[in-house]
């Protein structure tokens, strides 16, 4: 790898220009100060203890000098280690014990950290300030017209540590050709960086996409950089129009900031309104850059492509800055692959596809995961062979973690993180990422937003843009208009205000797995509150429902209370709801609905009686499960048994015996006659087959499921569960599905419900819900519980098919139901004899 003096700027500031003339005098005097660490004293053997060349950090901010001590460090053949100038001093020990540098560049602004990591690490190594060599600041005189890189092609030159989504950062080594495919895919095989074209310098460049893309390409091509000395709008605008900038990388969230600030001055007027619509319609690129051309002149005029990497850009996004006449290239990568894998071709531009590979890389899709290979892979994580392993196959190929999908022109398309897909119970995948962009187009009052899982439910971390923004505010004026237009399973059911920042890396990525910690922290210092009854008594109605929800769940309501983002109903609670509803002031409102009600003062109004309409209220208590399960069900339809049910059930136990050496324990606890409930624990979604695997074939035709709408989606799948004995819990009418399962037992035949409701995620039991209690006791039928082990193991969520784990499943002694016990104690009693098991 060469650089050629050019004789222009290669380095633009705002304060000076630095020429290639002089930016390689002063990479020479980098160079000439790390030039003791080639000798071979007792001290430095120490520091070359391992079979690589010798490794200097740089842990300095963006400058100038950060350009000169890199490609001094290359010029002597060592390998660079890039860190994090805004690192803590535990981040930075953690780099420095794990990579056993021999120097440290540091800046004034990073020394004293630097100083305080060596010490804690006990490492021996030197330190070394930036802007110190004695040529620095002035204008040297001559300097070379051409520097090559010591070392081989295949020997490594950059260590870059991970950005640490999902725990500790491992050190990713690149060498000089990983390097060079990437530089010869983007500015020989694809003409984007050239000596024409001048590339802004603003993600701090420790990362691989802008060190790669705002340093080595364009320093190495002849086009020179613009360092833009902080992330302000006016300081970007500044250096793009200083720095004639011809191509400027930046990470999704710094697009969507531009996009948006554009787009409002945009809508607060018509007739750019209507010129935006006509050029999205018309779709010229010549036409936009006429209209907008005051937006292009304000970005210096100059600009020709926008590049977006680090994640995926919102096709919204993509398309708004198309429809500015601005050219668009995403590209798609790792740092293990120094770092593209995929990238958009001028011209080529498709909102959410990240373009065809890079010439010089294979890709495939195994299992749903994109998987590539090719001269740009790493040669491994330092240090770490069997991690190495892990993620790079025997033939080669890098399992990259991303879910993706191919089109006829062989372009990419990312579909989601696969470690970062939440799979509820209900089978449904959710991508977060697609849900916080949504939350965040109400930018009026959220500054930022996270999705995570809590006990099978989706919760909302936000960072509103006013501190003293309340939660019942943003229920109101953002998550409830949100769940309006997104399907069931893709409601937010509760949120979290997060005064802070969400801890992201510098690249904008979220990492997730911080995100359970601030909702565990939730009120962890806050002294619990006494529950005491709510009074209305200037709205009878919602007083008598205030005082139901209070007897029932021991919650304390308010007028603003929101059936599902306040109280957390799930569908036992919305039925009795409905069955109070009903009994006190004779209206029926679907348990559907209820989630569709403003607040709780809303389905209080419902409850009124109608103009010219009268009605009786009856003082009724706490909803009486037992005149539910009686009540009339003549008009009810139950699925029938169909000949081959049984044959699904015996296939099933076979494949499972020979799959999973399946092991049955405890069938002489199973009821020979009469109705029985059979409550399993949940780890898989093999558990209905499981659960009836031990019984004979008269009593599997008289045993039904109970299973939730999600699970049995299409006609295809209703059918089936209509003649195989699964009940379904109907959203829009949750009372007839209990009163389908109370008509069975009443019918003399069993039914199989897991009490947990939802698989676990961990492998541990979630709380028994009390459904399958309430049946138990009101029309006295037995409880057989059930262990299943070894299933979570064998198909964990997300798993399509098996693998061959043991799994055992354990019928335990009868529960008869005692009248002394309420429903939760029953529930709690059956849940504890199978954790016992576990």
């Amino acid at each position: 790898m060469t650089i050629k003096d050019f004789h222009k700027a290669a380095i633009i500031t705002p304060e000076h220009e630095v020429s290639y003339a002089e930016m390689m005098q002063h990479i020479d005097e980098y160079a000439e100060k790390l030039q003791k660490f080639n000798n071979n004293s007792v001290a430095n053997q120490q520091a070359v203890a391992d079979k690589y060349a010798q490794r200097i950090i740089i842990f300095s901010e963006n400058r100038e000098e950060w350009i000169y001590a890199f490609f001094g460090i290359w010029k002597q053949g060592f390998i660079a280690v890039p860190v994090d100038a805004t690192s803590t001093v535990s981040d930075l020990a953690y780099i420095i014990n794990d990579c056993r540098p021999s120097a440290i560049w540091v800046s004034e602004n990073t020394a004293e950290v630097a100083k305080e990591a060596i010490a804690q690490v006990g490492h021996t190594m030197e330190l070394m300030t930036l802007g110190e060599t004695k040529n620095v600041g002035s204008t040297p005189a001559g300097g070379t017209d051409e520097m090559v890189f010591e070392g081989s092609k295949d020997e490594p030159c950059l260590i870059i540590y991970t950005s640490g989504t999902t725990g500790s950062p491992k050190g990713v080594m690149l060498s000089y050709d990983n390097l060079e495919a990437n530089i010869s895919g983007v500015a020989d095989e694809v003409p984007i960086f050239s000596k024409e074209r001048r590339t802004l310098v603003l993600l701090p460049v420790h990362h691989i996409l802008p060190l790669m893309g705002c340093i080595i390409a364009p320093i190495t091509r002849g086009g020179g950089v613009a360092i833009c000395p902080t992330l302000s709008g006016p300081d970007i605008m500044n250096m793009l129009c200083k720095g004639e900038i011809a191509i400027m990388i930046g990470v999704p969230r710094l697009w969507q900031t531009l996009y948006y600030g554009i787009k409002k001055k945009i809508d607060a007027s018509f007739i750019t309104r209507a010129l935006f619509n006509l050029c999205a319609t018309v779709n010229n690129r010549s036409l936009s850059r006429f209209i907008f051309q005051s937006v292009h002149k304000k970005m210096g005029g100059h600009l020709d492509y926008c590049v977006s990497g680090g994640a995926a850009l919102d096709t919204e996004i993509g398309n708004g800055l198309k429809t500015l006449g601005l050219e668009v290239l995403e590209g798609y990568g790792m740092t293990e692959t120094a770092p593209i894998i995929s990238f958009t071709r001028p011209g080529d531009y498709i909102p959410g596809c990240s373009g065809k590979p890079l010439p010089s890389v294979e890709v495939k899709i195994v299992d749903g995961e994109l998987c590539a290979r090719g001269r740009n892979l790493m040669l491994g994580y330092y240090n770490r062979p069997e991690e190495t392993a892990d993620v790079i196959d025997n033939d080669g190929f890098l399992h990259t973690g991303d879910l993706a999908s191919l089109d006829e022109e062989g372009r990419v398309t990312i579909t989601g993180r696969k470690k970062e897909i939440i799979v509820l119970s209900n089978g449904k995948n959710v991508q977060p990422n697609e849900i916080e962009f949504q939350l965040e187009k109400y930018d009026t009052y959220v500054k930022e937003a996270a999705v995570t899982e809590k006990d099978d439910a989706l919760w909302a971390i936000i960072v509103p843009q006013r501190v003293d923004a309340t939660e019942d505010f943003l229920k109101e004026n953002v998550i409830q208009p949100y769940n309006k237009t997104v399907e069931n399973y893709k409601k937010i059911m509760n949120i979290f205000i997060f005064n802070g920042d969400l801890p992201r890396t510098k690249l904008e990525k979220l990492q997730r797995f911080k995100l359970k910690d601030i909702l565990e922290n939730k009120g962890a210092n806050v002294a619990p509150k006494k529950v005491v009854a709510p009074e209305f008594p200037d709205n009878p109605e919602l007083q008598a429902i205030a005082q139901y929800i209070f007897e029932e769940k021991h919650i304390a309501i308010n007028e603003n209370s929101h059936i599902e983002t306040d109280l957390a109903f799930d569908s036992l609670d919305k039925v009795g709801l409905q069955s109070f509803i009903e009994e006190r002031f004779g209206i029926t409102i679907d348990a559907d609905e209820m989630a569709g009600f403003k607040n709780m003062a809303a389905i209080a109004e419902k409850c009124k009686q109608k103009k010219g309409e009268q009605h009786e209220e009856k003082n009724v208590g706490s909803v009486n499960w037992h005149d539910i399960m009686l009540s009339e069900s003549s008009n009810l339809v139950l699925p029938t048994t169909s000949p081959t049910h049984y044959l699904y059930a015996k296939f099933f136990k076979k494949y499972l015996q020979f799959n999973n050496r399946l092991t049955i324990i405890g069938k002489e606890n199973i009821p020979a006659h009469g109705p029985v409930i059979l409550a399993p624990n949940h780890q898989s979604f093999i558990d209905g087959p499981l659960a009836i695997s031990g019984l004979s074939k008269e009593q599997i035709n008289e045993f039904y499921f109970y299973a939730t709408e999600e699970h049995v989606q299409g006609s295809l799948r209703r059918n089936f569960a209509a003649r195989h004995n699964i009940i379904l819990m109907e959203r829009k009418n949750l009372k007839n599905s209990i009163l389908k399962m109370a008509e069975v037992l009443k019918q003399g035949k069993s039914l199989v419900i897991f009490p947990e409701g939802k698989r676990t995620h961990d492998g541990a039991m979630n709380n028994f819900r009390k459904t399958f209690a309430i049946l138990s006791k009101e029309l006295n039928v037995p409880i057989l519980p059930v262990c299943i082990k070894g299933a979570f193991k064998a198909m964990p969520r997300g798993r399509l098919i098996p693998t061959p784990h043991h799994i055992s499943i354990e019928y335990l002694p009868i529960i008869k139901p005692n009248a002394a016990n309420s429903y939760e104690e029953l529930a709690a009693l059956v849940q504890s004899e199978i954790n016992a098991k576990l």
